[in-house]
């Protein structure tokens, strides 16, 4: 962003590249708004797994770690 506040210095002449700037900043704005909306939907995911393991209605399971249950230690 020092550069964008370099450009606007320099005054109304800079402003193509100023939106240049500014279109970029604004994609990696979103990509990482969509990396944490994807990160908030897996922790609720997991919570709610979490809760039905709790409450008997599922079996716990991992991708992780072997279990008591595995058949394939």
């Amino acid at each position: 962003m020092k550069e964008y506040l370099d450009l606007c210095l320099k005054g109304e002449k800079t402003i193509p590249e100023r939106q240049v700037i500014l279109e970029g900043k604004l994609r990696d704005l979103e990509h990482k708004i969509q990396e944490i909306e994807e990160s908030i939907h897996y922790i609720h995911w997991k919570q709610n797994f979490y809760e039905e393991v709790l409450s008997g209605k599922t079996k716990y399971y991992s991708n992780l770690i072997y279990t008591d249950d595995d058949s394939t230690n």
